[in-house]
């Protein structure tokens, strides 16, 4: 059986495919097969898969429905052999040892079903944004799945198999934030989300993005508040307006961070500091740089928010 499966969504996607394949056919670990899902392209993406899977058999290309990543990811699932699964957006970009890493942290981390790294973000080429995650040592909860955006892209999540399968599929109906929403579901049954504090990620942000559409994802963000509830791991009302707070703080530096209109991170930002300012400034330097960037935005130049935000 195959060890690791690698589901890959992709829509018009020839422009960063490459690179993002290169990534994982470079990978230290080759026990791996690719499911590629063209979802409904009008490019030469699935010419381009096909050409990619004449030369190395572990790549295998499907069709979607062409009703978006997580539909498309569903369908990769129906297919996909592995012992392992890993999901990867057709724009990020893998270090060359990250499916080895993962292997070995979960043979000597049997209580862990799902994982994830840190990661960088980047534009053009990995290394030109300073910015990156960081990893609690711990397993996450509910309420940290709530606050930042711990994991910050499908790209990082690596679950078991036998796991996944006990969590369900992604809901289809959200856009925005359907890790998030899947991850609530397996912290509330009492599966284990732990990561590894190492950068085995490059996540590629850019204008137009699924991840520049920040009220969706604030949408997306209250879908996982729903789930958590129905499933009766609601944190506390103080606690649930403590992690809104936060998350509002992430979105204001993301709509920085992304170039957005100055006037949407400091609406963010101002949000959060009203509904908990005790919450929003718990980590007293990211509040205080955050709303300060934010307001600063408004009037200053792009070189001096960017310059605020990366200190």
């Amino acid at each position: 059986m195959t060890r690791i499966s690698i589901i890959i969504p992709c829509h018009n996607s020839v422009n960063t495919l490459p690179d993002t394949l290169r990534s994982v056919v470079s990978q230290t670990f080759m026990d791996w097969e690719i499911i590629a899902i063209n979802d409904g392209s009008t490019d030469d993406t699935r010419t381009m898969l096909d050409g990619y899977a004449a030369k190395d058999r572990r790549i295998h290309v499907i069709d979607g429905p062409g009703k978006g990543a997580s539909a498309a990811r569903n369908l990769g699932l129906t297919v996909a052999r592995g012992k392992i699964i890993a999901f990867l957006d057709s724009d990020d970009i893998w270090d060359n040892d990250r499916l080895a890493r993962f292997v070995h942290f979960f043979n000597n981390a049997p209580q862990a079903g799902i994982a994830y790294s840190q990661f960088a973000f980047f534009t053009d080429t990995p290394g030109d944004n300073t910015t990156t995650s960081t990893v609690p040592a711990k397993a996450l909860t509910v309420r940290d799945l709530l606050e930042e955006n711990i994991v910050g892209t499908m790209s990082n999540l690596v679950v078991k198999r036998d796991v996944l399968d006990q969590i369900g599929h992604f809901r289809e109906d959200i856009t925005h934030g359907e890790d998030r929403e899947w991850m609530v579901r397996a912290a509330a049954k009492g599966f284990v989300i732990e990561g590894l504090d190492t950068l085995l990620l490059h996540y590629r942000t850019s204008i137009g993005g699924l991840s520049t559409d920040l009220e969706k994802m604030y949408s997306g963000w209250h879908k996982s508040v729903e789930t958590a509830a129905s499933l009766n791991a609601l944190p506390s009302r103080g606690a649930l307006r403590s992690a809104e707070a936060v998350y509002l703080r992430y979105l204001a530096r993301r709509a920085m961070r992304l170039g957005l209109p100055p006037r949407t991170a400091a609406s963010y930002a101002l949000r959060g500091v009203m509904l908990s300012p005790a919450s929003f400034f718990r980590d007293k330097r990211r509040g205080a740089l955050t709303l300060g960037s934010a307001l600063v935005s408004v009037i200053a130049p792009r070189t001096m928010r960017a310059a605020l935000l990366n200190r």
